[in-house]
């Protein structure tokens, strides 16, 4: 149970990592994380204003909190504008003046649940309907004491609504375990924000029974996929599903018997290869088909004989050291599937580590 206790520990550590603290400091205000969100249709707003927008939104959320990454990127803060009042003048240039209500919201956007809100009005004067707009934007200022409780305020909603909603949370957990959706049932207790420590702390365990559940469900995938592929005469393949099964696995020991099968094939097949190649004393050949016999397949016994043969007829023949040579060859081969291997890692790790940004959230009813 070696690697699947490291994996657990390595798992526990990185949500433990700030579990630390009792809520009602404001570094477990700073340390929720809030994700600055401007809706694609809001109003009549060109892309400069809802980018001004969005970097204002980006400016409270960096000031009371953390920037939104990962699974912490649920927790939107986000707006709308009302415009209360509108008037152009008669000069020349014409001017447009607006009254503004700016509403900021702060929710979680995956679950559409809206926390905590607030209104604020600000004027805006410009030769153009953007340029007002942008003035307005210019007036809200953060670091106002109005900005601050409310953000204050919505993050302790969200503590507190995590802290209420714990069972529930760990049931639809435990419910998408049941339907062997692993990954979304960790997302689920993975979200519970660190400061939340009650919860949070439930969550730690059942997310690691989750996580063996997963894993052990895959090893049960992996072995029903070797059968079929072994069924279909494709033993490398099958090979391949089971390389990532280790003896610490409860399903290991059905897995140990599927392996057993593709060894005694692949011993099988080189065995017959090597005789093929003997037949000429083609030496270099017969010795790389016998490297790749499994020493615990049922034909390894007479492989070793033949091996003995060609040691033989190479010492008499060749006056060389043929376990010095069939080291060699082995080598050769170790280091290609080395790179094979290195190579295929690489790729996985790759896709397995793209960044997954969210770009729609739910704020359906938020005003």
């Amino acid at each position: 149970m070696i690697k699947i206790i490291t994996n657990i520990l390595c798992l526990t550590a990185y949500l433990t990592l700030f579990s630390q603290n009792n809520l009602g400091s404001a570094n477990d205000i700073s340390r929720v994380a809030l994700t600055p969100y401007v809706f694609d249709k809001l109003g009549n707003m060109n892309d400069d204003v809802k980018n001004a927008l969005s970097e204002k939104l980006s400016e409270i959320a960096s000031t009371y909190a953390t920037a939104g990454s990962g699974h912490k990127n649920r927790f939107i803060i986000t707006a709308n504008v009302l415009e209360k009042t509108k008037s152009v003048t008669n000069t020349v240039p014409a001017m447009y003046a607006y009254n503004l209500q700016f509403n900021i919201y702060i929710g979680d956007g995956l679950a559409g649940i809206k926390f905590h809100s607030i209104s604020l009005n600000y004027k805006g004067v410009g030769k153009t309907e953007e340029s007002a707009y942008l003035m307005a934007l210019d007036e809200v200022d953060v670091n106002s004491d109005e900005i601050k409780i409310f953000v204050e305020k919505g993050i302790v909603k969200i503590i507190e609504y995590y802290n209420s909603q714990c069972d529930f949370i760990l049931k639809d957990a435990q419910t998408l375990a049941g339907i062997k959706n692993y990954n979304e049932a960790m997302y689920t207790l993975a979200s519970v924000p660190e400061v939340c420590k009650e919860c949070y702390n439930k969550c730690l365990d059942k997310i690691t029974e989750v996580y063996k559940a997963k894993i052990e469900n895959e090893c049960q995938q992996n072995i029903a996929q070797a059968k079929t592929l072994i069924a279909q005469d494709n033993y490398n393949d099958a090979a391949d599903m089971l390389s990532a099964i280790t003896p610490d696995m409860q399903c290991y020991s059905k897995a140990e018997a599927v392996i057993k099968d593709i060894n005694d094939h692949k011993c099988a097949v080189s065995l017959g290869e090597a005789k093929g190649y003997w037949v000429s004393h083609d030496v270099g050949s017969t010795s790389m088909a016998l490297s790749s016999i499994p020493s615990d397949s049922k034909c390894y016994a007479e492989a070793m004989v033949l091996a003995k043969e060609v040691e033989k007829y190479v010492k008499e023949t060749e006056k060389r050291d043929f376990q010095v040579m069939k080291q060699q060859i082995k080598n050769e081969q170790d280091s290609k599937m080395a790179d094979i291997k290195a190579a295929r890692d690489i790729g996985v790790a790759y896709g397995n580590n793209q960044p997954k940004t969210i770009t729609t959230y739910n704020i359906s009813g938020w005003w």
